[in-house]
Parts: structure tokens; C-alpha cells; sequence
């Protein structure tokens, strides 16, 4: 990777040093850390050590974690439970005291919705999930304030009513922008059709949080919508309920993933490799973020003040301003990456820099000694060549029969597709071409060594299943996010 793009950090780092500083002072639970690991006081900050939920927050009493201001604390979160622990974050009023002004900011400028009669729709987990929940109340308040129409509908997961009310207000809006986790946008349309509504994608705009996603998905739902690359379509927001916001896509950086999906010289050259990351503006003001070892920590004063604390996502720091530069002055541009390159060239130099999300750092099979990340199987199994076959949701295992390994593979067919073996052969050759461009030791691994046995499915590296439509979908309506990979 071109080291001259990236950075090993961003934000102030004497803001840190003071979150620090003040945590060590009025925050038990830090100082004890501190000193259990033989730290005394006056330390630099790049020498402190890093956290994480394990070894910090679920390691102390709640009350020895919060910070010196509890009489300011205005909400309680929960996050999603993903990684195993679900955790409750208290939440203070002066870290919210300008959503709204910024979550309208946020939107004219996307979406133009001062200009535009805009319904939003909240299909988040509602409840005490921070995404769907801190989605309505900012919406809901900002819809109260504004001096044009703005209309908020917030049903959380439940498709049915997404629906029905598309369908019942499309006449009277201009746009519709859904709030939603991506793996819920292919269930939605599924649905959509099974009830034989026609929904008005030509309307629909997208923001989406809590998981990533292939630049595909947004190309595929583009190109059916009909909607020009120049037009804001689908963005993508970089949160976690341990940390609050962290970033946003915004129109210059989908065009910057878009042409790296495109234009793999491009890609290689720059030294991003697939698959390739969403890359998101970083936002949070008061946060530090560092990349410390590979593992990607945030340091920033809140309900529970966190010193570099890890979030286990894998993620590179980029300077916009010089990824910028080299990407419009390359000479590895072709003339069909025009009209992306124009987008990337107008926006301006000064926007914040780059935190650049591949997915979950910890979520990962070995395959015979080959890591096959999650976010690998994301890009192979939600490829282009397949999404007329799959719904995109999947489950991954490792399994053994007798002494040899397997990667299982439960795949959610579409409605209309039939299990055959000819579509089992498909999905197969896509999977292996898909798996080998995101994983090039897969790759070797087949070359040398699986590809024997392409002709007898029983013995083949990939075992796969054929799930009918819901049978994955129907859990985007119950649970908070997706998890591909099963340990």
C-alpha cells in the first residue's frame, strides 16, 4: 500500500491528551487500569496501552466507568450484540447538541431536501439499538424545525408497513430516503414484488449504516433505478454505539469507490487491494483516531470516555487531499472513468480526511491456512454475476468430514431461481472467481490443490446449500445487523 496517502492518525491529539489526563483524574475504572498494568502517572500518550470492551468495559462496574459529569448524561444506548457482548453506553447532551443542526446540513447538501419534498423512513432496529433509535430522534426533531415539508415515518424493521407507506405517499413526495442495513434492501424489494407492490425506485434514496457492503450492490440498485452516477443515490455512515459517529460517505468518495471498483490498474496502483473499502469523512471533531499495530483505536470523551480503544474493524487512514491529487492527475485513467473523476476533481481539496472500512478485522474462517475474511466472502458472494441467483445473504462455517476441511456455504436463493444442479454449477464457478480475485492464496490453494476435484461436488472445497427465499431474509426484520461468518 502507497504509504504516501496514508496516515497513522487524525484529529488533535492534544484532545486526546486531555481526555486522557481528565479520565485518569475522575474515571475509577481507567486509573485502576493503568495501574494493573504497571502505568503511574505521566506517561506519554503514544506509550499508553490500548483497550477494548473485554479487557475494559466488561471488565469493571458500570458505575466505575462513567465519566465525571453523570448529571449530564440525556439517553442510554445498547449496541447490537454482534460481537458476542452487547453493552449499554450512556450518552451526554453535549455530544448531541448539534445533531440536528448537522443531520440537516448533512441532508440539503446530499440530498437537497430543502429543495425537495422528501418522506424519510427509519427501517432500523427501533428500541434501545443507538442506530435506529438516535435516526428518529434526530429526524423527528429536525422535521419539527424546518421551514419547508420534511416527513418522518419510522417503523423500524418492519417491511410490511416500508411498504405500504412507499406505496400510500409516493404520489405526494419527490423523493424517499430509507435508512436501512444493506443486507435489508434486497429483502425489501423481494418482498415488495411478492406482494405485488410496484415500488418507485426512481424515488428511492438510501442511507445505510451498520454493516458494509460490495461497491456492486450500489451499482446493481443504481442501474434499476435508472439514476445517473452524477446523482446522489446510496450513502453510507460510519458508526458504532461504543463511539458514536465516526464518519460519511459523501458524493466524492462513492465516486472514489466506484472508479477503484472499476479500474483495478487504478486500484493497484494507489495500492488498495480488493475488496475494495468504503471510504468515509471523518466527522467526530472531538474523536482521535489511531491505527496502532493494524488495530484501529479511537480515543475520545463521552458517557464512558474511551482512551485508545480498539473497534475491531479493519480500516486505513487515508489524507483526501493527497489521495485526490493522485488519483486526478494517474495516468492509469481510462475515458469511461470520466464522469466519476469529474465528481472526485470538484469536490473540494479541504474536506476531511479518509477513514477507509474493509469490515470486521475479526471476523474470519482459515481455510487450510488461508484467512477468508468476511468482508472476502461479502464481495463473492454478493457479485455482480450472481445477484440474479442470490439474495446476498449467506451463512459461512467451517466443517470436517472425516479428517478433511470444508467451507460451507448456506446461500439464499431468489424466489423464481431453482435449486438445480446446473445453478449449483453456476454459483459454484462465480464463488471460486470471485474468492480467488478477493484472496489470491485461496487462489493458490485451488490451483495446487482443490481444483482436483471440480468434477466430483462431493469432494469440492465448497459445500454448498441452497436456501429458498425468506429463509435468511426474515431475520433483517428481527435482528439489528447480519453476520455472514458462523463460529
Amino acid at each position: 500500500m502507497d504509504s504516501a496517502f496514508i496516515k497513522t492518525a487524525i484529529g488533535s491529539k492534544k484532545t486526546a491528551e486531555n481526555v486522557y489526563k481528565r479520565a485518569r483524574r475522575f474515571v475509577p475504572a481507567y486509573k485502576h487500569f493503568l495501574e494493573t498494568q504497571g502505568f503511574k502517572g505521566g506517561e506519554q500518550f503514544d506509550m499508553l496501552p490500548v483497550s477494548d470492551k473485554e479487557s475494559y468495559a466488561l471488565a469493571y462496574p458500570f458505575e466505575k466507568l462513567l465519566a465525571d459529569e453523570r448529571e449530564k448524561i440525556f439517553a442510554i444506548s445498547r449496541s447490537s450484540g454482534s460481537s458476542g457482548n452487547s453493552f449499554y453506553w450512556p450518552i451526554l447532551k453535549s455530544t448531541n447538541r448539534f445533531v440536528v443542526l448537522k443531520s440537516r446540513i448533512f441532508l440539503e447538501c446530499a440530498f437537497a431536501v430543502h429543495k425537495k419534498k422528501t418522506l424519510a423512513i427509519v427501517g432500523l432496529s427501533l428500541g434501545s439499538w443507538l442506530g435506529g433509535e438516535s435516526y428518529s430522534w434526530a429526524l423527528k426533531s429536525m422535521a419539527v424545525s424546518t421551514p419547508y415539508p420534511f416527513l418522518v415515518f419510522s417503523p423500524g424493521n418492519h417491511h410490511d408497513e416500508i411498504i405500504e407507506i412507499i406505496c400510500k405517499m409516493s404520489p405526494f413526495v419527490e423523493q424517499i430516503i430509507l435508512f436501512l442495513v444493506p443486507s435489508a434492501i434486497a429483502h425489501l424489494h423481494l418482498k415488495a414484488s411478492q406482494l405485488n407492490q410496484s415500488l418507485p425506485l426512481e424515488k428511492l434514496r438510501y442511507i445505510v449504516v451498520g454493516e458494509p457492503f460490495p461497491e456492486s450492490i450500489r451499482i446493481s440498485l443504481q442501474n434499476r433505478a435508472g439514476i445517473s452516477e452524477e446523482t446522489t443515490f446510496m450513502l453510507s455512515m460510519y458508526a458504532s454505539a461504543d463511539t458514536g459517529g465516526l464518519g460519511t460517505e459523501s458524493p466524492a468518495t462513492v465516486a472514489l469507490r466506484k472508479l477503484l471498483h472499476r479500474n483495478k490498474y487504478l486500484a493497484n496502483s494507489l495500492g488498495i487491494e480488493s475488496p475494495i473499502p468504503l471510504f468515509f469523512h471523518y466527522i467526530a471533531n472531538d474523536a482521535y483516531l489511531e491505527t496502532i499495530n493494524g488495530q484501529f483505536c479511537v480515543t475520545r470523551w463521552q458517557g464512558i470516555p474511551l482512551m485508545r480503544y480498539i473497534l475491531y474493524d479493519q480500516v486505513t487512514l487515508y489524507s483526501w487531499k493527497k489521495l485526490k491529487k493522485a488519483i486526478v492527475t494517474s495516468k492509469h485513467l481510462e475515458p469511461q472513468d470520466a464522469a466519476l473523476v469529474k465528481l472526485i476533481s470538484k469536490a473540494s481539496r479541504w474536506l476531511p480526511d479518509l477513514i477507509a472500512v474493509t469490515g470486521r478485522a475479526d471476523s474470519c474462517l482459515i481455510v487450510n491456512g488461508t484467512n477468508i475474511t468476511e468482508s472476502m466472502l461479502d464481495e463473492a458472494v454478493k457479485c455482480y454475476e450472481l445477484q440474479g441467483i442470490l439474495t446476498g445473504l449467506y451463512r459461512a462455517s467451517i466443517t470436517y468430514e472425516e479428517d478433511r476441511q470444508y467451507l460451507q456455504l448456506n446461500l439464499e436463493i431468489r424466489q423464481s431461481v431453482v435449486a438445480d444442479e446446473a445453478t449449483i454449477e453456476q454459483i459454484y464457478k462465480f464463488l471460486m472467481q470471485n474468492l480467488g480475485r478477493v484472496q489470491p492464496e485461496f487462489l493458490d490453494d485451488w490451483k495446487n490443490i482443490y481444483s482436483v476435484w471440480d468434477s466430483d461436488p462431493t469432494k469440492r472445497i465448497l459445500k454448498l446449500n441452497l436456501l429458498p427465499w425468506p429463509s435468511l431474509s426474515q431475520a433483517t426484520e428481527t435482528t439489528i445487523k447480519q453476520r455472514g461468518i458462523v463460529k
